[in-house]
This record gives structure tokens, sequence and C-alpha cells, in this order.
């Protein structure tokens, strides 16, 4: 017996051409990275003035000033999300047809880690601030 999971189809006749926004995996990807991006763009931006000059974010270090890093230092998660969008989004339109599967686990793991990096950035800021 043979697993199979169904895929919703874009309605155009050019879904056979582009695979983009074929499933709700990669919509809610898509919309995920962009939110989390305006989230925390606005959360930085409202608390700027209130963030000390330097701040936790290498949690794994050991406790000190190894910890500590310029506020600027909040881009990273933001910023790593876009960058595993787009590389998870390029696997996604070269792989759709022959292993669906696969590309919907790469929607979801863009989900995971945009909403991931929007929870790091906002707990940090409303922890120091």
């Amino acid at each position: 017996m043979k697993f199979t999971l169904p895929i919703q189809k874009a309605d155009n006749l050019l879904a056979g051409l582009r695979y983009e926004g074929a499933t709700w995996e990669s919509r809610l990807a898509k919309i995920a990275v962009v939110t989390q991006a305006v989230s925390g763009g606005i959360v930085l931006a409202w608390n700027w003035r209130l963030l000390p000059p330097e701040i936790p974010l290498w949690y794994s270090k050991p406790w000190g000033e190894e910890r500590l890093v310029s506020p600027f230092f909040l881009a990273i998660p933001i910023l790593t999300a876009f960058a595993v969008y787009a590389v998870n989004h390029s696997m996604v339109t070269r792989t759709a047809r022959d292993h669906p599967m696969f590309a919907r686990v790469l929607s979801l793991s863009s989900l995971l880690i945009s909403i991931l990096s929007a929870i790091i950035v906002i707990r940090i800021v409303t922890l120091i601030s």
C-alpha cells in the first residue's frame, strides 16, 4: 500500500509551470517570514531607545561579556529566517513534482524557523527593555 498526500494545486493554468504557492504549507511559510520580519522590525524600532549598548544574544556561551553583543545583532535571526526561506523555496521549486513530501517538509521547516526567530527577537527585546 502506497502512502501519498494530496497536493492542492493552484487554480490558474500556469500551475504546472510554477510551483510557488501551490500548497498551504508554502503559503503559510511565506506569510510567516513576512510577519516575523515586520513584527521583529516593529519591536526593534519601538524599543530601540530603551535598549542598552550591549544585549545578551549568545546564550550558549559562558556567563559574562562573551554573551553580549551590539543591538544591531538582533537582525541576525530575522535575516537568517529570510535566508533559510530563500534556500528552502528554491529547493521546493526544483523538487516539488518529484518529491512532494520533501517540499512540504522544507516549507514547514521555513515556517518553524521564522516563528522561532520572531520569538527570539521579541523575547530578548521585551526582557531587556
